[in-house]
């Protein structure tokens, strides 16, 4: 029964090998045609940094492809079995259906356990990377990120465009529209312009920063009958990108690995009582935008402080809002939790109703084998999209509707696998 075990497991895991590796290639060549732009074109990116971009999005695809290419890798195992009555040969045998099945189950448990690591730190690592590329980009060469006698659409609600560059690469003539919005109904909020602009990096700051020579700039008011405000200065020098904002925004859930998530849970649950006794009057309250909890300010007797301090209307808004954000905090990281760990069991789930459906599809089973797949994976995927869109429902329903594709396929396969075992 050993070279029966190797037989089959190498079968499905040679096959789930390939399948992985060719779904994941095409998943990747569409993420990179689709974002490759700002970094090759508009950034002149070198072919390292392309790389290293390239490997930062293998995590996100591997969560996918993996149960996918195993379920396909199944079907098409067990489909060939069925059909050169190899399976037959090993149930005449007196070997039980289930017994066949375990070196499939082994292999579908070892690909569970790295796609819990996968989900839960190779995913949000990678993500947190990816943030520095654009970064590191713009740091090696500043000056790329302008092109003169073309309109730059890339910054948020800013329309750039540059006259001409001399030969030591300062631009000549800028000039930057800032617009309400991104819509077409968006309105123009400022304008600004300046004979001669240089670009620098602040690294310290993680800043992209101009150094406008004679800038003027023009205020547009909302009021019609209030004209613009001019306002005429010798240097300035504004941000024009702010990388350090990706760092502060590090806050999502999904941005979040396991190792990290229950200590992040227990500070939100701590900020959230501590603003609850403060609302409460179990603490003494704090000044308008101070933190929960935070210490009392020198040269003032914590004595003194409470007995003048009273709990504003303003302040108990900014508890209210805290209250609710952190609660929030929680339940979307609960979800991220939960779904990290339904993609986890898909192996698992998909072993349950590949290895019964492969044997049924005995006939043509290439075809069917991928059409199988192809509908198994699209449902169960499409359920945990769904799930995520659902904004407003009970935390309860979210969670059931994540669990529920491992749930219906765990019924299925045991049904499956009783019929094929008694017929």
């Amino acid at each position: 029964m050993r070279i029966a075990d190797r037989y089959i497991g190498w079968q499905v895991l040679y096959g789930t090998i390939f399948g992985v590796s060719l779904l994941t290639v095409v998943l990747v060549l569409g993420q990179l045609f689709r974002k490759i732009r700002p970094l090759l074109v508009e950034q002149a990116a070198p072919l390292e940094l392309m790389g290293r971009f390239v490997l930062l999005i293998i995590p996100f695809t591997l969560m996918f492809t993996l149960p996918w290419g195993f379920l396909a890798s199944t079907l098409l195992s067990f489909g060939r079995l069925s059909s050169h009555n190899e399976l037959l040969s090993l149930r005449m045998a007196g070997t039980s259906l289930l017994r066949v099945a375990l070196p499939v189950l082994i292999v579908a448990t070892c690909l569970s356990v790295l796609c819990w690591w996968l989900t839960g730190t190779a995913a949000p690592r990678a993500k947190d990377a990816s943030r520095n590329l654009i970064y590191e980009a713009v740091r090696k060469d500043p000056r790329k990120l302008i092109k003169p006698r073309v309109v730059i659409s890339r910054f948020p609600s800013q329309r750039v465009y540059a006259e001409a560059e001399d030969e030591t690469g300062l631009l000549r003539g800028l000039h930057i529209y800032k617009f309400s919005g991104e819509g077409r109904d968006a309105s123009l909020e400022a304008y600004m312009f300046a004979e001669e602009v240089d670009l620098y990096v602040n690294e310290e700051e993680k800043q992209l920063r101009l150094k406008l020579s004679n800038p003027f700039i023009e205020i547009s008011m909302n009021k019609e009958e209030v004209s613009p405000i001019p306002i005429r200065a010798t240097e300035m020098e504004p941000v024009l990108i702010d990388f350090s904002a990706t760092s502060k925004k590090r806050n999502k859930p999904s941005d979040i690995t396991n190792k990290d998530a229950p200590t992040r849970i227990l500070q939100s649950r701590e900020r959230e009582d501590l603003s609850r006794r403060e609302l409460s009057g179990e603490i003494p309250p704090q000044s308008a935008s101070l933190p929960t909890g935070a210490a009392f300010p020198s040269g003032l007797d914590e004595q003194e402080e409470s007995s003048t301090a009273i709990l504003t209307s303003r302040r108990i808004e900014e508890l209210q809002e805290v209250i609710a954000r952190e609660k929030r905090f929680q339940e979307e990281l609960n979800i991220e939790i939960h779904k990290r760990r339904s993609i986890s069991m898909a192996c698992l789930s998909f072993a349950m109703i590949g290895i019964p459906l492969g044997i049924s599809a005995r006939r043509r089973e290439t075809s069917n084998g991928l059409l199988i797949s192809l509908l198994v994976a699209a449902a169960y995927f499409g359920l945990l999209i769904f799930a995520q869109e659902i904004e407003d429902a009970p935390l309860p329903l979210i969670l059931s509707i994540l669990w529920l594709p491992n749930a219906l396929c765990f019924l299925l396969g045991i049904w499956l696998f009783r019929r094929a075992t008694f017929r």
